[in-house]
């Protein structure tokens, strides 16, 4: 079970009986007590439970953004797919770029090697990594975008321009043609900034986006070296893209 499938399961347990204990929780997911310790805290830090003595309640008033929460839950083998692939182009020594993308989520929560630098303006990301010994984490700051949980404006295009990643792992919402495309204004700057600052860019996205387009232009598809996708992709697109196109 992956580590995002497993704290959807302690937060909708927490929601239909408000409280658990700490036995009962480790005994309905089949993992240790030191697992399910980790787990609380780092949705406590997201503030989804709240941790009591032997246990933690449902905190329903403070949740992830509600807009990760749907996209997190939609395609989920093809996200899962594409995230395993995505997670063995790490190395460990690597500083990993990771911005806010549902898919990126599932990447990151598959990523075993270690040490690692991890650099990310997303909250939801930051989570996964934030007791982690092994990884030396830095979270872009900037104004919070609520619906995403990620941290954008001027603040986080100036951070990030002065730092340099191996490899940038991104989401889009759409590609249309050649172009890759956002739904915010800023998001798409902030990763542009990221594209600029990686020796490699990593594109990750199921292939229901393929054919979209959005507000907001991130790049072309010459501008990343690698777009990952899953089985349901046509083969308009494996043409397009030739061996650029991955299909995990």
């Amino acid at each position: 079970m992956l580590i995002v499938e497993r704290h959807q399961r302690i937060i909708d347990l927490l929601r239909e009986q408000n409280a658990a204990d700490l036995e009962t929780l480790s005994e309905t997911l089949g993992v240790s007590a030191s697992t399910v310790r980790r787990d609380l805290e780092r949705l406590e830090q997201q503030g989804v439970i709240e941790r009591t003595h032997g246990g933690a309640v449902y905190r329903g008033h403070k949740r992830q953004p509600v807009a990760f929460d749907e996209r997190v839950t939609e395609n989920v083998d093809a996200k899962k797919a594409i995230g395993r692939y995505a997670a063995s182009l790490v190395q460990p020594g690597m500083t990993l770029l990771m911005d806010g993308g549902s898919t990126v989520y599932y990447a990151a929560s598959q990523v075993t090697a270690r040490p690692l630098q991890v650099v990310t303006n997303a909250l939801t990301i930051a989570s996964l990594f934030a007791n982690d010994e092994q990884v030396e984490l830095i979270v872009v700051g900037g104004a919070l975008y609520p619906r995403t949980g990620v941290l954008l404006g001027p603040l986080a295009s100036a951070a990030l321009s002065s730092l340099h990643a191996d490899l940038f792992l991104f989401s889009v919402a759409g590609i249309f043609d050649d172009e890759a495309y956002n739904l915010n204004i800023e998001q798409a700057e902030v990763e542009r900034v990221m594209l600029r600052q990686a020796a490699r860019s990593v594109m990750l996205m199921d292939s229901t986006k393929f054919g979209r387009k959005s507000l907001a232009r991130v790049c072309s598809s010459d501008d990343v070296e690698l777009i990952v996708t899953d089985s349901g992709i046509s083969e308009k697109w494996t043409r397009r893209f030739g061996e650029r196109l991955v299909v995990a």
